[in-house]
């Protein structure tokens, strides 16, 4: 398959879960003049105001806060212990679209 076959692929399958993401949030675009629509009743409970200020400070004691910063990316997580083989996470996908818990489509064992 070409290079710009695999783009366009690739291309559809990022634009057409958009709308997914979209309808999760408070506001959702709509031909209006104001040019959206807003539903507060899709508000999850967040973070308090003191939570996010302690994550805050802990995350800006780290040497690469500078760097994540700049790039208004979040900071990765640490590692939490060693990594799993490629075996193990095949055998768990294998494992999780024979309960249901993978849908049809997505792997095809």
């Amino acid at each position: 398959m070409s290079t710009k076959k695999l783009a366009l692929i690739a291309a559809f399958a990022v634009l057409s879960g958009a709308p997914l993401a979209v309808s999760a949030e408070i506001i959702h675009p709509a031909d209006t003049e104001m040019g959206y629509i807003s539903h507060p009743d899709h508000a999850r409970p967040g973070k308090s105001r003191a939570e996010v200020r302690t994550e805050l400070e802990a995350a800006m004691k780290s040497p690469r806060w500078d760097f994540w910063a700049r790039l208004g990316a979040p900071m990765p997580a640490p590692s939490t212990g060693p990594g799993k083989s490629r075996d193990q996470v095949r055998n768990e996908a294998i494992a999780a679209n024979r309960t249901g818990l993978i849908p049809r489509g997505e792997f095809s064992f």
